[in-house]
């Protein structure tokens, strides 16, 4: 638990306690919670702001973009594959997550048929909780903060996530495995390789997300087996 006593802050917490460790949920989540206009500048009491249990699958893939979705229609009623397609997220993984926000009260479910109806919780505490989350999951806007700011050197020509985070696994603080694809007629391996490692520790400063690139050339992408091919089927989160 990290205790703050901040003073007060516009839009923030005055006095409070936070239940918040910065080993485990992000950085910019806390930043989010600070300067929201929700605050208690009466009693300084203890205030658990967003459980850990709720962070853990907000860091699963397309839980943010099925509650970013539902919070952007709350009189609405989905269904599963409704839902899926305005979250632009499969209807598997949609599934999962109402089933995972549903336990922690967040959504609400109920049957039409052979339909099941999502829609958000009307619970006021829950809602002020919801207010206060990130409409998008702080590693891979971190991701492609620095895909977009490393492609601006002209031999980058691809950006694609891998590790954890490629396959939706990842948890809060978890670093951010990054392939870069180069061109190696523009630069050798180990420019590439600094100047990628420059741009992750900028963005690293900026987030408090740690990116860890991995450089590999251009022509070595289109060899049969090894890392290549494990590389092909992963998200590309830039191309030029």
């Amino acid at each position: 638990m990290l205790d703050m006593n901040i003073g007060f802050l516009p839009g923030g917490l005055r006095n409070c306690a936070y239940v918040f460790s910065a080993n485990e949920y992000w950085l910019d989540l806390c930043n989010t919670i600070l300067y929201r206009e929700w605050y208690d500048h009466t009693n300084g009491g203890m205030i658990e702001l967003i459980s850990r249990d709720l962070l853990m699958i907000l860091a699963r893939r397309g839980r943010i973009e099925v509650i970013r979705t539902l919070k952007s229609f709350p009189d609405r009623d989905f269904t599963i594959n409704e839902l899926a397609r305005t979250a632009k997220v499969p209807a598997m993984t949609t599934w999962r997550a109402v089933k995972e926000l549903k336990k922690l009260g967040v959504v609400r479910t109920r049957k039409i048929g052979n339909s099941t109806s999502v829609t958000i919780t009307e619970d006021r505490e829950r809602l002020r909780t919801l207010r206060m989350v990130p409409d998008t999951d702080p590693q891979r806007a971190a991701a492609r903060q620095y895909a977009q700011a490393l492609g601006k050197e002209p031999w980058m020509t691809e950006a694609r996530l891998f590790g954890s985070i490629g396959r939706g696994e990842h948890a809060p603080g978890d670093e951010v495995d990054i392939a870069i694809i180069f061109d190696d007629a523009l630069v050798s391996e180990q420019d590439a390789k600094a100047r990628a490692a420059d741009a992750a520790q900028a963005v690293k400063n900026e987030t408090n997300v740690t990116i860890v690139p991995l450089c590999v050339a251009l022509k070595d992408m289109s060899r049969k087996g090894g890392l290549a091919a494990e590389l092909r089927d992963k998200e590309s989160i830039w191309s030029r």
